[in-house]
């Protein structure tokens, strides 16, 4: 993989190994900050996270992104309105 690493993997929250880190100019490496991580995963950044870094980390890395989830839940809104729709002769 070329460039950054950016993937959470929580199954590997604080490994070294390069999951949840990030490759910096110059050849050092350093983990993501929850805040960076959530940001990854589509949080609203006044979401708050309690607990310690690996928990949240794992957390994290097992979420489904915001954003997906609000689109998916959309779609199947929008599945579920017209079927019910036509279920009931409208």
């Amino acid at each position: 993989m070329t460039g950054p690493q950016r993937r959470l993997r929580p199954e590997y929250y604080g490994v070294p190994g390069g999951e949840n880190m990030l490759l910096l100019p110059g050849g050092s490496m350093r983990y993501f900050s929850v805040r960076e991580a959530a940001r990854l995963q589509t949080f609203p950044d006044d979401y708050f996270f309690p607990g310690v870094w690996s928990e949240n980390m794992r957390q994290l890395g097992n979420a489904v992104p915001v954003t997906l989830g609000e689109i998916i839940a959309n779609h199947l809104r929008r599945k579920l309105t017209s079927a019910g729709e036509s279920q009931h002769g409208r």
